[in-house]
C-alpha cells in the first residue's frame, strides 16, 4: 500500500496566540500551569530537541488544545527526518494548578530516499538535473534535503513551473520523489536602456545560455555602453565543478573607460571556484591576470598612471548573509571580507596586498519601518619592486553607492587639476531609514561619511566628508529603482552650485 503526500512548502511548529492565551481552570478560576514534561521511548532525537519543537516547558499555560497540536507537531518532525511510521502518545496528569505532561514516542524504522522521477524535459538532460539533487538514492529521508534540492532546481532557472510529490511505501520503508517539471527557453536575449548618475546614458544587449553544451552550463556574453564606458563580458558558469558542490565561474572582460584625467583600457580574465559552506555563508578563491593600457594621461597624473602593466593576483573572499530576503532585506546582517596578493610568486609587474571589509545590520521597527548600519575599510600597500599602487588599483569615494551628495569619485584626494587620485586606506559608515509611502513606493532618509587618503592617518573619522539626504525607492522584481537626493554637509570648499546632487540607480547602496 502506497501513502501519497502532496508538498507543501510551510510546516506549522507554534500554537496560534488562542491556544497560548486560553488555559484550564478546574477550580476557582485558576490556570493551569506545565509542572514537567517527560518523554519516553525517543532514543534518535533527544528530549531536549523534541521539547523545543513543541514548546512546553514548565512554568507554560497549559490546555488540551496543546497536547492534541503536541501530538501533531511531534509526528511531523519525526516523518520530516524519515520516520514515516512514528506515533506519539500526549498524557496529562492535573493536580490542582499544576499539569504533568508524559510523553510517548514510537519512533519505528528509519525510510530511506526511493527512486526519483522526472518528467516533463526537453532540452535538459535527467543527469543534469540530478546532479542539483542534495540526495542520493538510499539515503535516509530527509525533508530538509529535499526542500533545498527543490530550490536549487529554482536557483537554476531553468523551469516555469517545478512540482515536487512524494509517496511512501511501509513495505520497502522506501519514499519516492516525483518531480513534474516545464522548461523555460535556454537561450535569452536581453537588452536595457537606463541612466545613472555616474555612466549617464547607458544601453545594454545580452544573451545567456542556461544549457550550454548541454551540461547545464551557463554562459553568458554582455555589452554594455555608456558615456564613460564600453564593456564587453562574456562568462560561463559550471556549478559542479569536478561533480561537486564547488562553482566553476570563468569571466573575460574588454573594457575602455574614461576617467577624470585619463583614459583606459583593460583585458581581464577572472578564475573563480566558490562554494557555499554553510546556509548563511558563501567562500570563493579568484586568480585574476589583466592587462591595463592607460593613455590621454593629464600631466600632473604621469607618476599615477603606468602606460602599460601587467596584473597577477590571488584572492580570497568570505561572505555571510543572514537576511531574510535578498533584494528588500528588513531583519539581519550581511558581512564580506577579501585578502588579495598581487605579484610576487603570482608573476605580473605590480605588487601589493590589498584587504576589504564590510558589515550591514539590519533591523525591522515598526510598521514596515527598517533601519539599517554599515561599515567598511580597505588597506592596500605595495610590495617589492612597485614604488605605489598605480591609480586604477586605489580606492575611491563619493556617489550614490558610498558617500551621497558628492559625486563620483568626489571625496578624496585630488591633484592640482582637480583630477581625483584615489588612496590607499579607505574608512566609510552609514545609516539609512527606509519607510513605506504607497504601495510599492518607499521612503529613506539617511547619513554618509567616510574619506580615502594614503594613510590610516588621513582616513580618520576626524577627516571625513558627510552627506544627508532623503530618497524614493521602487520595488520591482529585479530589485529598487532608487532615487536619492543627497547634500553636502561639509565639503572640502564652499559649495553653492552643487551642494546637492541627485542620484538615481538600480539596486540599494547597503
Amino acid at each position: 500500500m502506497f501513502r501519497k503526500t502532496i508538498f507543501c512548502c510551510a510546516l506549522l511548529i507554534s500554537a496560534p496566540s488562542g491556544l497560548r492565551a486560553a488555559a484550564l481552570e478546574p477550580s476557582g478560576g485558576s490556570v493551569v500551569t506545565v509542572s514537567s514534561v517527560v518523554f519516553s521511548g525517543n532514543a534518535v532525537i533527544s528530549s531536549a530537541e523534541l521539547g523545543n519543537a513543541i514548546e512546553l516547558r514548565p512554568g507554560v499555560f497549559w490546555t488540551a488544545g496543546k497536547g492534541v497540536l503536541a501530538k501533531e507537531i511531534l509526528t511531523s518532525f519525526y516523518h520530516n527526518r524519515g520516520y514515516m511510521d512514528a506515533q506519539a502518545v500526549v498524557s496529562s496528569l492535573l493536580s490542582g494548578t499544576s499539569a504533568f505532561i508524559t510523553i510517548n514516542i514510537k519512533e519505528g524504522p528509519v525510510y530511506r530516499f526511493g527512486s526519483t522521477m522526472i518528467t516533463g524535459m526537453g532540452a535538459l538532460s535527467e543527469r543534469t538535473i540530478t546532479k542539483e539533487l542534495g540526495y542520493e538514492n538510499g539515503d535516509p529521508y530527509n525533508y530538509e534535503k529535499l526542500i533545498n534540492s527543490q530550490s536549487r532546481l529554482y536557483a537554476a532557472n531553468w523551469f516555469e513551473e517545478l512540482h515536487t510529490s512524494v509517496s511512501s511505501s511501509p513495505a520497502s520503508r522506501e519514499i519516492d520523489i516525483r518531480i513534474k517539471v516545464r522548461e523555460k527557453p535556454m537561450l535569452w536575449m536581453k537588452a536595457g536602456i537606463g541612466y545613472g548618475s555616474e555612466e549617464k546614458e547607458r544601453l545594454s544587449l545580452g544573451f545567456t545560455h542556461n544549457n550550454f553544451l548541454n551540461k547545464g552550463y551557463q554562459a553568458q556574453a554582455i555589452a554594455t555602453f555608456s558615456r564613460i564606458w564600453l564593456d564587453y563580458h562574456v562568462e560561463v558558469l559550471n556549478r559542479h565543478f569536478l561533480l561537486s558542490r564547488t562553482e566553476l565561474r570563468d569571466g573575460i572582460t574588454w573594457r575602455r573607460e574614461h576617467r577624470d584625467g585619463y583614459d583606459m583600457e583593460s583585458v581581464k580574465n577572472l578564475l573563480s571556484l566558490g562554494r557555499k559552506l554553510s546556509p548563511i555563508l558563501y567562500g570563493s578563491v579568484q586568480y585574476r591576470l589583466q592587462r591595463t593600457l592607460i593613455f590621454n594621461v593629464d600631466t600632473l597624473l604621469f607618476a599615477e598612471a603606468p602606460s602599460l602593466s601587467r596584473t597577477r593576483s590571488i584572492s580570497v573572499a568570505v561572505n555571510r548573509d543572514t537576511t531574510e530576503d535578498f533584494f528588500y532585506p528588513a531583519t539581519g546582517n550581511r558581512s564580506e571580507a577579501a585578502l588579495e596578493r598581487s605579484g610576487g610568486i603570482w608573476g605580473g609587474d605590480i605588487d601589493f596586498y590589498k584587504a576589504t571589509m564590510r558589515h550591514t545590520a539590519y533591523c525591522g521597527l515598526f510598521r514596515g519601518l527598517t533601519g539599517l548600519i554599515s561599515a567598511s575599510g580597505g588597506f592596500i600597500h605595495e610590495t617589492g619592486r612597485t614604488l605605489d599602487v598605480p591609480i586604477f588599483e586605489r580606492f575611491f569615494m563619493g556617489g550614490g553607492n558610498s558617500v551621497r551628495g558628492y559625486a563620483e569619485r568626489g571625496v578624496g584626494p585630488a591633484d592640482a587639476n582637480g583630477n581625483p587620485i584615489g588612496g590607499k586606506v579607505s574608512l566609510q559608515a552609514d545609516a539609512e531609514l527606509r519607510f513605506p509611502v504607497y504601495k510599492s513606493l518607499r521612503g529613506a532618509v539617511f547619513l554618509d561619511g567616510g574619506q580615502v587618503a594614503y594613510s590610516l592617518r588621513g582616513a580618520a573619522p576626524a577627516n571625513w566628508q558627510y552627506g544627508a539626504g532623503a530618497g524614493l525607492r521602487y520595488r520591482t522584481p529585479v530589485g529598487p529603482i532608487r532615487l536619492d537626493f543627497g547634500y553636502k554637509l561639509n565639503p572640502d570648499k564652499p559649495a553653492v552650485v552643487d551642494a546637492w546632487r541627485i542620484h538615481f540607480s538600480i539596486g540599494e547602496a547597503f
